[in-house]
């Protein structure tokens, strides 16, 4: 089957399971955007239910949205030659990001900061993962690929002790994040919607999953978990827990990889219309949806919202409006610049 222009992460697939993956990645792609949107809100905020949802989608939306790009990432053997195209395309897509973002936050009056290979990048970071990570699973590709999962979950478990880390050249994320890319490389696609099919999965899914989301909501006392489930902060962020740090982030790894495989279970595989076809848009929506949260930010929309309802109504009434922006980038013209760089990216 023909591959959609602005598919981030599908290579090929079969007609039997296009939908799946296209509405697990629509769904992960709005986590992303929810999150996003109520990330700066938390910061400013002592709302047990805002930070109780940002826990929720942190501590699976980019581990699920990283697993699903390794999902579909060709296999790769002896005489694969380096994907250079396609690292690039995504060098350049970060790039062309930042490049946006300054230009927006120069036009609405924001401080400007701006460079080309950004040391300390919190926003574009995922594109240059993205570049990483592929050259990762070409440079090891004669190996095995179980040894070199459990390599990266001892790198991933140790990285938080080295200092050095952190968002320089989204070092600590890309350390972190790794072992999700691996584990979607590891296994095919049709093994895992086939698994899908179990009712029994499905069954004890549901329950996983309303329990870790009550545990969110329950336990408030979990919240010490969010600079772990960002990805981009040393153990010292967990003060007097730091020696732990290891044994914490292999439960942060747990919580995401139970929690995503309950939730993923739990989507539908049928064409659902619009949601599939957005599913196939996950890229673009990427790289615009900051373009308006940055805009709302700038004019205190949210401050606006919360001074005519209360803290947790404008909270719900943001996430509408996160999902409005991730709808909106699906248009045709949000296609720029993503479709064109990706498809220079793409296997000749």
């Amino acid at each position: 089957m023909e591959q959609t222009n602005n598919n981030v992460i599908i290579e090929k697939h079969s007609s039997e399971r296009i939908y799946l993956y296209d509405n697990i990645k629509f769904f992960t792609i709005l986590l992303v955007v929810i999150g996003h949107a109520i990330d700066f809100i938390t910061d400013q905020s002592n709302n047990t239910f805002e930070r109780s949802l940002f826990l929720t989608i942190y501590s699976i939306h980019m581990p699920l949205f990283i697993f699903i790009s390794g999902l579909f990432l060709k296999p790769m053997n002896k005489s694969t030659k380096f994907p250079k195209q396609k690292v690039i395309s995504f060098i350049l897509i970060g790039i062309s990001m930042r490049i946006l973002i300054t230009l927006l936050n120069l036009l609405i009056g924001n401080g400007i900061e701006y460079s080309v290979f950004n040391m300390y990048d919190s926003l574009t970071w995922f594109m240059g993962a993205m570049a990483v990570f592929i050259s990762i699973l070409w440079l090891f590709r004669e190996y095995d690929t179980k040894i070199l999962f459990l390599f990266s979950v001892l790198i991933g478990c140790m990285a938080g002790y080295d200092d050095f880390l952190g968002d320089k050249l989204s070092l600590m994320r890309i350390f972190v994040f790794l072992p999700f890319f691996v584990l979607g490389y590891m296994i095919k696609p049709e093994q895992l919607s086939n698994l899908f099919l179990d009712k029994r999965i499905k069954f004890i899914s549901a329950i996983v999953t309303a329990g870790f989301i009550l545990l969110f909501f329950i336990n408030t006392d979990m919240y010490f978990l969010r600079q772990m489930f960002t990805g981009r902060n040393s153990f010292h962020c967990l003060d007097d827990l730091y020696c732990n740090g290891f044994l914490i982030r292999l439960l942060c790894y747990l919580i995401s990889a139970v929690f995503g495989f309950a939730v993923m279970s739990l989507i539908s595989s049928k064409n659902l219309n619009f949601i599939s076809f957005a599913g196939t848009k996950t890229l673009q929506i990427y790289f615009w949806h900051k373009v308006f949260l940055i805009i709302f930010e700038r004019f205190k929309v949210y401050k606006i919202i919360s001074s005519v309802t209360n803290d947790i109504a404008a909270t719900l009434i943001y996430i509408l409006i996160a999902v409005g922006i991730t709808l909106i980038c699906t248009l045709p013209v949000f296609s720029f610049p993503t479709k064109q760089l990706l498809e220079f990216g793409r296997d000749k």
